[in-house]
């Protein structure tokens, strides 16, 4: 074949070449799988690696050969030209290759792969000619990184940069149980800053310089560990699949970060955790509910809406060894709302809970600055007269509404009771204290008057929800050390017996001893009744039992006794 045909011949095969690179590229974007090459300088930086040995010529398979010094966008991983500029040098090496062969490339080594320093051209063309190996000057770099030619790019940046990780940290050594891997790249520059910011305050804190390997470690046990704790406990991993546990530690921080500044509010990390599951996770079951609470938002009246099923409330408490550690307590400048600040107050106490109050502001309404300075003021004054941690928020909304969103980010919700629910059906359907009761996925606690919580009336039924307000007894009696009484009425009276059996055994359990009596009449006239002859001055109760449309219509045992009680009342769910 003469030379003009033979070059023609070497630039058609460059033209099938740089076809295969296009498809290899377009497909890439569908299978996620990167086509590029590995940029050196990006991998040596983030390893570190500043030693080389000797240069040594050897035969080198073109299949290890995945990266470039400088000329990665000229090629793809397969070293198939990527541009029509390279086609008359391309041409020519793939004549020289058939006359006189091809001079030895030179490569850098990186464990048990390569990356081209010179011959870019003559690799994509030995490979073209379906060539195994080429002749190479290689000079290796001494590396703990495990890479292969089956990592694409992704793989490679982040096993370099999880290896300067550890080299800086030296946490491998200090915690070698402790996989920190991640699953982007471009992350452990996140979590270097993560060390950063928990060295600044730990040098304030110890009042002395404290270096990064130290830092390091104080933070794996005192941030990262809790937190992954808290994943685990959450089960985020089931939700996540395809995540570590150091890729969910980063997008929980963040997370939590986002929520305080929306909510203003110091989150907990497991908190934040909680929220993270219900409102991204990818489990069937996760994914159900969210779909049926949005359709039960969109298509229910806020008046009728049941609200969240009984129990849920004590699954997804935060803290395991607290029932109520973080109180919603709501606000106005109504001199006499502050009761339920004050009794919130009494029971924080009680429990070492953290307040959070809440003053909302109604649509359409100009804020008053003088009126939020002075609720924020007294809200101050009262909390740290009695020693409890507390932090106050302004909302706009609709009272009952922002509280019973609020009330998601708390074990119990503290409200002051200025107008229960009417007699007449009208006046129940409009009822915003109702609304919440039915709503709110939290226990409430309505205060009329400030008491000492020292002596409970459980009305207890035996029902779904009066046994959950059997759970807030026991804990009561014992945390408290209050009083118990517990109270059922002759509306029962073939499961009377039954019911107060089942409990007292549920009671004995927890070492509870408690005074069981026998009301008469209708359960919210004994429940009365027996608050001023027992001297009760908080009773606990479980919440609406019927579908919300026939409480409307019906009236409830819960409607008498808050237009009644004259001490706080604890409604479960």
């Amino acid at each position: 074949m003469d030379s003009p045909s033979r070059y023609s011949s070497a630039v058609m095969d460059f033209r099938r070449a740089r076809r295969r690179a296009a498809r290899q590229e377009f497909f890439s974007r569908f299978t996620g799988r990167s086509s590029r090459l590995v940029p050196f300088e990006e991998i040596r930086q983030r390893i570190g690696a500043e030693n080389f040995f000797p240069r040594r010529l050897e035969d080198i398979p073109l299949d290890a050969i995945i990266g470039s010094v400088g000329r990665y966008e000229d090629f793809n991983r397969q070293f198939l030209p990527r541009l029509e500029a390279q086609q008359s040098r391309w041409a020519r090496v793939r004549l020289a290759i058939e006359e006189r062969g091809l001079p030895p490339i030179e490569v850098y080594k990186l464990g048990e792969v390569y990356f081209v320093m010179d011959g870019h051209h003559r690799v994509s063309v030995a490979r073209q000619v379906e060539s195994k190996m080429i002749e190479a000057y290689v000079t290796e770099i001494p590396t703990k990184v495990t890479l292969s030619p089956e990592d694409d790019a992704d793989e490679i940046i982040l096993k370099a940069e999880h290896a300067g990780f550890l080299t800086d940290t030296h946490l491998d050594e200090s915690h070698p149980d402790i996989e920190l891997r991640l699953t982007l790249p471009g992350r452990y520059r996140d979590l270097r800053e993560h060390i950063a910011v928990h060295r600044y305050y730990l040098s304030q804190e110890q009042d002395r310089a404290v270096n990064e390997s130290e830092a390091a470690r104080s933070w794996v046990d005192n941030v990262y560990l809790p937190a992954v704790e808290s994943i685990r406990r959450r089960g985020l991993l089931r939700d996540f699949p395809n995540r570590t546990e150091t890729d969910l530690y980063l997008w929980l921080m963040t997370h939590r970060t986002q929520l305080t500044e929306s909510l203003g509010w110091e989150l907990e990390t497991d908190e934040a955790a909680a929220h993270l599951g219900q409102r991204f996770g990818l489990r069937p079951g996760r994914i159900l509910k969210r779909f049926g609470l949005f359709l039960k938002d969109v298509l229910t009246p806020d008046s009728l809406e049941s609200g969240t099923a009984s129990g849920e409330w004590r699954a997804e408490r935060t803290n395991p060894e607290r029932l109520f550690g973080r109180v919603l307590v709501a606000l106005s400048d109504d001199p006499e709302n502050w009761q339920a600040l004050d009794q919130a107050l009494i029971l924080a106490s009680l429990e070492s809970s953290t307040l959070r109050g809440l003053h909302v502001i109604p649509k359409r309404t100009n804020v008053d600055e003088a009126t939020g300075n002075r609720i924020e003021r007294e809200f101050f004054k009262r909390v740290e007269y009695s020693g409890v941690p507390g932090r106050v928020v302004f909302e706009h909304g609709q009272v009952a509404r922002e509280v019973e969103l609020r009330a998601r980010w708390s074990d119990l919700v503290v409200l002051h009771l200025k107008h229960p629910p009417g007699e007449a059906p009208l006046e129940r359907l409009r009822s915003g204290i109702r609304i919440l009761i039915q709503r709110s996925s939290r226990p409430i606690l309505i205060v009329p008057h400030v008491t000492k919580l020292t002596h409970a009336l459980l009305a207890f039924d035996g029902s779904r929800k009066s046994v959950e307000a059997l759970f807030v007894a026991a804990h009561v009696a014992q945390r408290w050390g209050a009083r118990l009484t517990v109270l059922t009425t002759q509306e029962h009276e073939e499961k009377t017996e039954k019911i107060q059996l089942d409990a007292r055994k549920y009671l004995a359990n927890y070492g509870v001893v408690a005074d069981f009596i026998q009301g008469s009449g209708s359960a919210g006239e004994a429940v009365i009744s027996t608050v001023k002859e027992r001297g009760c001055d908080i009773i606990l109760m479980g919440g609406y039992g019927a579908s919300p449309l026939v409480e409307v219509v019906l009236g409830s045992t819960v409607d008498h006794v808050l237009r009644a009680a004259v001490v706080p009342v604890l409604i479960c769910r």
